[in-house]
């Protein structure tokens, strides 16, 4: 399961809606009409910006829920990937971007419009790299035999984990027992944004590392319930 479809149209309509409106003011010979345009246009992109790095510096306020799941037959706690945030921002930027590219191409000369196709290139591969990672994106699982990150690209037996040097948390005693792609440092929410608060992934995860007994009781509603009520509300 990758990115949600939602998140696909606030990563691609701003840019698309800002591409649309110069070229119908540049196809309808209207050069008068594109200074009103940038002036609506220009500060409510860059309003939005302002707004999209607001939200990806907030905490996410947990303990957030897994949802149940099904992985390899068996029931599993599933944390979504979550991109929203990172649309809303690369949207947003792509939409200024874009919209300051189209303007330098009016400009005579070759060094501005230069610029500006080199703009539109950079941008439009950024975005080309954004979806291609959200759509091989794919949720965190729990299970009773271990941790299934991106979907199961990589798969982590609970043998593998152990305690870390600090309480609450842990580490990968046992590399060699990983299962498909390395892991060289595991570290939820870094290789993808996570639907869940991390503080009570951790937590969640570092519960059954200390007590394997809780762990066939992964994937059900007492057990998921267990964890709501067992592990404190986090303070951000």
């Amino acid at each position: 399961m990758g990115a949600r479809p939602a998140d696909y149209v606030v990563l691609l309509a701003p840019p698309a809606v800002v591409a649309a409106a110069v070229d119908i003011v540049l196809i309808a010979d209207e050069p008068e009409a594109f200074l009103p345009l940038l002036l609506i246009l220009q500060p409510l992109t860059v309003l939005g910006i302002v707004v999209g790095l607001v939200q990806l510096t907030r905490s996410t306020r947990g303990p957030s829920t897994f949802q149940l799941r099904v992985y390899r037959g068996e029931p599993a706690f599933a944390a979504l990937p979550a991109f929203r945030r990172q649309c809303v921002f690369n949207g947003l930027l792509s939409a200024a971007l874009v919209l300051m590219a189209l303007n330098g191409l009016r400009v005579a000369g070759r060094i501005v419009p230069t610029m500006a196709w080199a703009i539109l290139a950079v941008n439009g591969c950024t975005v080309v790299l954004l979806l291609f990672r959200m759509i091989r994106s794919g949720p965190l699982l729990l299970t009773a035999d271990g941790i299934a990150v991106d979907g199961g690209r990589s798969f982590i037996p609970w043998a593998a984990l152990g305690p870390g040097q600090e309480s609450s948390l842990w580490t990968i005693a046992h590399p060699e027992l990983v299962e498909g792609r390395p892991v060289k440092r595991f570290q939820p929410g870094q290789d993808m944004p996570l639907d869940v608060s991390l503080w009570f992934l951790f937590r969640t995860i570092h519960t059954y590392v200390q007590h394997p007994e809780q762990r066939p009781a992964i994937g059900s509603e007492p057990e998921l319930e267990r964890l709501r009520g067992t592990l404190a509300r986090q303070v951000t």
